[in-house]
């Protein structure tokens, strides 16, 4: 039932581009703000973040139980495919990442860098010139990639949409935290096994010598963001890529080309490791039946 949940919700995102339909987080952040102006809580950060997810987390698991109880497996799917779908990131992806790559293209910075706003909003100051522009969008679509897709379906395959909804609220809390502190570190153990997970795949995938040897470097730090582990890892992963793979013009220059093939290549290397991810899901399930 769980690869049935994820290939709907999948088919779902392509046919509207993304889980945007279900998208809505005002209720999350009513409820926040509520739970912040509790004088309790506000002293202790961790106890607020955890009254926060918690029990919406609690309620869906109870829901889900249920569900199944009423209807057996078809309640599971009703429940669980729009549960799914607003637990996958905010925002089409392919979208951000072609509209900067035809700017990129042209030549147009100011263009590239308003069409890759959305990958870039948890860098900071934005990049002056091109190739330092270049880097932060490659390290920030890496990053969201990762945020909207695996990292959720890694905890629905490993807790069902009780964990897919814990990662997807941890990852609002921590957007709207001013403080970045208890949030940021829960997000980041949060991520910490799925990215290294996400690393095999890419060595699996892609480059396995080059990404192999990033993951072996990465398996155990705990001091690197999530960001710059998945940069470790795509940059031996894609290793050899060069701006001959580019699939602009010849009339485009060759730095831009060389930039260009890098990003190409990253969408590539995230779709191969989308279909080993189900591959395995539906190996696991032939197994066990």
């Amino acid at each position: 039932m769980a690869l049935l949940t994820v290939l709907l919700a999948l088919g779902l995102v392509q046919l509207w581009g993304s889980g945007a339909p279900l998208h809505r987080d005002g209720w999350f952040l009513w409820w926040r703000q509520r739970l912040a102006a509790r004088a309790e809580l506000q002293r202790n950060p961790g106890l607020l973040l955890g009254a926060t997810i918690l029990p919406p987390v609690l309620a869906v698991s109870v829901t889900m139980v249920l569900a199944e109880a009423a209807l057996g497996g078809l309640g599971v799917l009703l429940l669980g495919v729009p549960l799914l779908l607003y637990c996958l990131g905010r925002g089409n992806f392919n979208e951000m990442l072609s509209g900067y790559l035809r700017n990129w293209y042209r030549g147009d910075l100011e263009a590239a860098r308003a069409a890759a706003a959305p990958l870039l909003q948890d860098i900071g100051e934005a990049p002056a010139g091109g190739q330092a522009l270049h880097e932060q969008v490659f390290r920030g679509a890496a990053y969201c990639a990762f945020e909207r897709l695996f990292a959720v379906l890694f905890w629905f395959l490993l807790l069902g949409i009780p964990g897919a909804l814990l990662f997807r609220l941890s990852a609002l809390y921590a957007t709207e935290d001013d403080s970045r502190g208890t949030a940021a570190r829960w997000l980041w153990l949060l991520e910490w096994l799925p990215v290294r997970v996400m690393g095999f795949s890419f060595a699996i995938v892609g480059n396995f010598a080059g990404c192999y040897r990033a993951w072996r470097r990465c398996l155990v730090c705990r001091e690197r963001s999530t960001a710059e582990v998945l940069e470790d890892y795509l940059e031996g992963a894609l290793g050899g890529i060069d701006a001959s793979e580019c699939s602009a013009g010849v009339e485009v220059a060759e730095g831009q080309r060389a930039c260009g093939a890098q990003l190409e290549g990253l969408q590539a290397l995230l779709s191969r490791a989308l279909l080993l991810w189900i591959t395995a899901a539906a190996l696991l399930v032939l197994f066990d039946s």
